[in-house]
């Protein structure tokens, strides 16, 4: 009888265990909109004492529509990474294309109950499943036939704003960096491996330089310009040229980071955080007026990197 009672109870607490509150979406940016659904998932899963999930695409749905798409707000490892950072318990990357065409019911049955979803959280207009047939009213059927919960999350607004990750992506590809910061909730980045560059602008400056490689060329680079940024996990400040050095007559393409202090030397790994676009990338009429407005820019960059 007493093993039979410890046999219940322990069958009792892995279901416990097992259970779990899940939010799903594809979480470009993981911005403060998605911070929002987070904070009420976690809230909710603290006091019914289970698990956070968080269920995501690989690849996410804008790259396996259009497989040139280039304006990924962030890669799969710094989505886990910041999903994670959040408080979510467990980042769980469903294969898109092992889904996009399943009927919403499938797609509950395969991905939702095999989990042992218990609560589920999504954003409002939230769709899924073959054709986009799945929504909020189809959720609530499938959780009142198997018995998980289904919350939807107002959109988030910032200054009377709607967040999502197409207007940051509209916002930084006009140079906005400021304006999509606030909406992301922290500064846009860019990480890669350091690579080797011709060097001038390192020497106009007389600054260690870093020409940065992105680590995955699918994720939106700022437009051609002059920025204000934070290099590396320090956080130095730096300066940041994206172009192709048109007064030299150079076609490459390059990211480079300029440190105001420290050196790169310090990094394992390249991290620029962006802060502010100073100017768009222009020729000059000579390398005496080049020199000129590069002093200009640094003087800009450290007010600016001062104040934020």
């Amino acid at each position: 009888m007493a093993s039979s009672g410890r046999d219940a109870l322990y069958t009792t607490m892995e279901k416990a265990l097992a259970d779990r509150a899940a939010v799903i979406g594809s979480f470009d940016g993981v911005h403060k909109g998605h911070a929002t659904l987070i904070r009420a998932l976690l809230d909710e899963a603290r006091k019914r004492n289970i698990q956070s999930v968080a269920i995501t695409f690989d690849p996410p749905p804008s790259l396996y529509f259009n497989p040139h798409f280039n304006f990924l707000l962030t890669t799969k490892k710094e989505k886990e990474e910041l999903l994670l950072a959040a408080g979510i318990a467990q980042v769980r990357f469903l294969g898109f294309s092992g889904v996009v065409d399943k009927e919403p019911e499938r797609f509950v049955s395969d991905e939702l109950l095999t989990m042992n979803i218990r609560l589920l959280t999504v954003g409002q207009g939230f769709r899924f499943g073959r054709k986009r047939a799945g929504d909020v009213e189809v959720l609530r059927s499938a959780g009142q036939e198997h018995g998980f919960d289904v919350r939807v999350i107002a959109k988030e607004e910032f200054e009377g704003e709607p967040i999502s990750a197409t207007r940051i992506r509209e916002l930084l590809l006009l140079g906005h960096i400021c304006r999509a910061n606030a909406l992301l909730g922290y500064e846009y980045r860019l990480k890669g491996e350091a690579a080797r560059g011709l060097g001038r602008a390192g020497a106009l400056l007389d600054t260690p330089t870093v020409n940065l490689k992105p680590d995955d060329t699918h994720k939106l680079v700022p437009p051609d310009g002059i920025y204000a940024v934070r290099f590396g996990t320090g956080r130095r400040p730096g300066i940041c040229y994206i172009g192709s050095s048109p007064t030299f007559g150079d076609s490459t393409h390059k990211i480079e980071a300029h440190l105001l202090e420290g050196s790169p030397e310090e990094e394992t790994k390249p991290i620029i955080h962006f802060v502010e676009r100073l100017r768009p990338d222009r020729k000059f009429s000579s390398l005496a007026a080049l020199k000129e407005q590069v002093k200009e820019d640094v003087a800009q960059a450290r007010r600016v990197l001062s104040q934020r």
